[in-house]
């Protein structure tokens, strides 16, 4: 990501910024010395940004993806073409749908509807829920060639119904997802990555069994007297996927070569680290179950008990 800089004259000092123009904040600030021509490799700040971003996570049903970022340098009151950087590389001739759901999904209250898009112009999006929770909408959202973020809450939905998303983006064909309202059990873990696309996926594992925890900790003294407070915990968990259709096992298997992973209930979410590195085939090729360790991370020390 090297830029070319040339000034007219040697500049004893000269400022340049690295500007995002869809958040309207400055990434970095460079400060140049005794230079009249010199390359920016901006690479570092655009990855140091995104790396800082967590989980996507809004209230409403459509946003553009705070992944995103298309960014201009500044100089000596000049502005560079802007440019768009996003998660991954995303397509030049036409809009796609980064995330690859399943057209039927199981999902269940509590839960999000996360599909990433992207478009040159707009995305049209319409949402059949069962009566009782909402009926119909369409929204219709202005992308400006960025990548957008699809969240749907799903509340108060009867086991059993079905919630319709219909997605067309510019001039596409339409794409349509259906998702069964199921009851999970109280061992379910909803676990989101980003593919290689750029995509949010995400999955319910069926189970998860607690494996170990570990708690560091420190005593404190205050008036009342001594405190032992948690700084850090880690949580390990095995997750199991039994009974599922051969896609969606390669589908979920692409979290081994994800760069980020989160553990995501509600409008909670926490980064997790894979400590799985390896699965086995049978003699088929084929994987019947799939289970994957993972860890929590909690950093704290706000907390105290006794």
């Amino acid at each position: 990501m090297l830029y070319k800089i040339e000034f007219e004259q040697r500049m004893e000092s000269a400022e340049v910024e690295i500007f995002d123009q869809l958040t309207s904040t400055t990434v970095a600030t460079l400060r140049l010395y005794n230079v009249k021509s010199t390359e920016v490799d901006i690479a570092p700040y655009i990855r140091s940004m995104m790396a800082s971003n967590g989980l996507h996570m809004s209230s409403a049903i459509i946003t553009t993806s705070k992944d995103a970022c298309r960014v201009v340098l500044r100089a000596a009151g000049e502005e560079s073409e802007p440019r768009l950087f996003f998660r991954a590389n995303l397509p030049q001739d036409e809009p796609k749908i980064l995330t690859s759901p399943a057209h039927l999904s199981p999902i269940s209250n509590g839960e999000k509807i996360r599909i990433s898009i992207y478009a040159h112009q707009k995305v049209s999006l319409t949402i059949v829920r069962p009566m009782s929770a909402g009926g119909v909408r369409t929204l219709t959202y202005t992308t400006n060639g960025v990548p957008c973020e699809v969240s749907v809450n799903v509340i108060s939905a009867y086991e059993g119904t079905n919630i319709a998303v219909r997605i067309k983006c510019d001039d596409m064909d339409v794409e349509d997802y259906t998702y069964r309202v199921v009851t999970r059990e109280q061992s379910a873990y909803r676990v989101v990555w980003e593919n290689n696309c750029g995509g949010l996926e995400s999955y319910t594992f069926p189970q998860s069994i607690k494996r170990s925890l570990t708690v560091k900790s420190e005593e404190v003294h205050s008036e009342s007297g001594w405190y032992r407070r948690v700084v850090e915990s880690k949580l390990v968990r095995r997750l199991l996927m039994l009974g599922v259709i051969q896609a969606e096992v390669d589908r979920v298997l692409n979290i081994l070569i994800s760069p980020k992973v989160y553990m995501c209930g509600g409008d909670i979410n926490r980064p997790l680290r894979l400590l799985t590195e390896e699965v086995r085939y049978d003699e088929h090729g084929k994987l019947r179950h799939l289970e994957l360790d993972v860890e929590e991370e909690w950093k704290g020390g706000v907390g105290q008990c006794a």
